[in-house]
């Protein structure tokens, strides 16, 4: 009996277009949502609301359920967003200061934990469907979480800044208490999804994101561990990235093909950057506009 197989070219073809699909089908279900812009400095600051940059799981209820950014399901209990209105919201999920990981650990999960969930908040900080400016959304973030009367659904507190040194030392007072530092918006903005100078970031330091590509081998006292992960960035810019990994991530290193987050100083005329320190894997894979960027949206 003769076996019929396909030509190995079209097996490729097939497989390829089913990527194809598939990255189609995650496209669709990917919110619209805005993405924050480096604070340039020099604003008329009394046109921004100011709030805290909650470092946890960006989260957007649709009305119906929770996702990511990218545009997966997030696994929360029944009862987190019993009697939640089907109004749209924005907003971190935030187990405090200091805790990403663990939001991100609770979050991930298919199955979610009670006990877990019970410490994680919902720090409302947009309506993306409510009309008007940034403003007059304040308004309908305060009726849904007047509506839900729960103590794990909170507003973002917003608040004004007039001068531009209070705003900095504003940020300095967060981060040294264990934040990650401020975001602005724009008290006329409509809402609108992308990047754009209607939500600003301000915080002591830049970060990014890179693709892990390879490993370079540890000496000396990591002999036998990982030295360095070799990244790249989406625009295609390649270094070595080994200050800030702890023991055990060089034993474990992040996968190959994982996207990483990592914090600089400026950058060389090469564009790469100056004092590259690994921070942390990024579980949301690539950065959600496609592109390498000073990262800090929440």
């Amino acid at each position: 009996m003769r076996i019929y197989s396909r030509p190995w070219w079209r097996q490729l073809w097939l497989a390829a277009l089913l990527c194809c699909f598939a990255a189609l089908a995650q496209a669709s279900t990917k919110p619209a949502l805005w993405l924050a812009q480096k604070y340039p400095g020099g604003l008329d600051l009394q046109r921004y609301w100011v709030s805290e940059k909650y470092d946890g799981v960006r989260g957007y209820w649709d009305g119906q359920a929770l996702w990511t950014r990218q545009g997966t399901p997030i696994a929360a209990p029944p009862w987190y967003t019993a009697g939640w209105p089907t109004t749209p919201m924005e907003g971190e999920l935030w187990a405090g200061r200091g805790q990403f990981a663990r939001a991100q650990s609770i979050t991930r999960k298919a199955i979610p934990t009670d006990a877990e969930w019970k410490d994680l908040r919902f720090m409302v900080f947009d309506a993306t469907a409510a009309p008007g400016s940034f403003t007059q959304r304040m308004q309908a973030m305060t009726q849904f979480v007047a509506a839900v009367q729960q103590p794990w659904v909170q507003a973002a507190p917003q608040w004004i800044e007039t001068d531009e040194t209070r705003l900095m030392a504003q940020m300095e007072r967060v981060v040294r208490e264990g934040g990650e530092g401020l975001m602005l918006h724009k008290a006329s903005a409509l809402y609108r999804s992308g990047r754009g100078d209607a939500v600003l970031k301000l915080k002591p330091y830049e970060d990014a994101e890179a693709q892990v590509v390879g490993y370079a081998p540890g000496h000396g006292k990591y002999l036998g561990l990982t030295g360095a992960l070799l990244v790249r960035t989406a625009d295609g810019i390649t270094f070595k990235l080994g200050s800030g990994l702890s023991d055990k991530q060089r034993r474990h290193p992040p996968a190959i093909g994982s996207w990483v987050t990592y914090r600089y100083s400026g950058l060389h005329d090469s564009g790469k950057p100056r004092f590259a320190t690994f921070w942390r894997v990024r579980e949301e894979g690539m950065p959600p506009d496609g592109a390498n960027h000073q990262s800090m949206e929440p």
